[in-house]
């Protein structure tokens, strides 16, 4: 078994903005951990556990609602948290998606997935850049604080080609993220 999530890359411009934005105007803390640059991703639907036996499925899901899918423009736009402002646990950049495209896959792949026991994720779907989650009372107050004084960064749009699989392995410095498949948007398969 692996856990597991699908997501998107962001551009080598919006990596570099989040970068600073970390680095710069985020403070270092015990109560928050921070994503590392090479941890972002815009998520787009978090599976958890994917057996070996799972995975052929997925992988063909994944292809069958990117064919659907042609590239997109998306930009990185503001900051949020999740659940809500006042508990605040999960910090985000969110995403500027005009033409809806991250909604559109996920609406496509949803049902696919389900069929593998992955179902439908019952939230409001908002897709975003995960910068840190609180571990603790002093680092959610301290989440509040920064989404009221934090400006929010905004990149240039970049175009969205492809939905990744990725595998997540917890280690002592965090997650370590390694894409497992890729999916272009956009393609027909034969």
């Amino acid at each position: 078994m692996m856990r597991s999530f699908v997501a998107m890359e962001i551009s080598a411009t919006a990596r570099h903005a989040l970068a600073r934005l970390l680095r710069e105007e985020l403070p270092r803390t015990r109560d928050v951990r921070w994503c590392t640059v090479q941890q972002l991703h815009v998520t787009l639907k978090f599976l958890g556990e994917l057996s070996e036996r799972q995975l052929p499925g997925v992988c063909e899901a994944l292809e069958s609602a990117a064919a659907f899918v042609k590239p997109f423009e998306i930009r990185i736009a503001d900051l949020g948290v999740f659940p809500s402002s006042r508990n605040p646990r999960v910090f985000w950049c969110g995403v500027d998606d005009p033409s809806q495209g991250c909604a559109r896959w996920l609406d496509l792949a949803d049902p696919l997935l389900a069929e593998h026991g992955f179902p439908r994720e019952n939230r409001a779907f908002h897709p975003h850049v995960t910068l840190g989650r609180a571990k603790n009372p002093a680092g959610r107050k301290l989440l509040k604080r920064l989404l009221e004084h934090v400006p929010p960064p905004a990149t240039p749009p970049f175009t969205v080609e492809e939905v990744v699989l990725f595998e997540s392995r917890l280690a002592p410095t965090g997650a370590v993220y390694t894409p497992l498949f890729k999916a272009p948007l956009g393609v027909d398969r034969p």
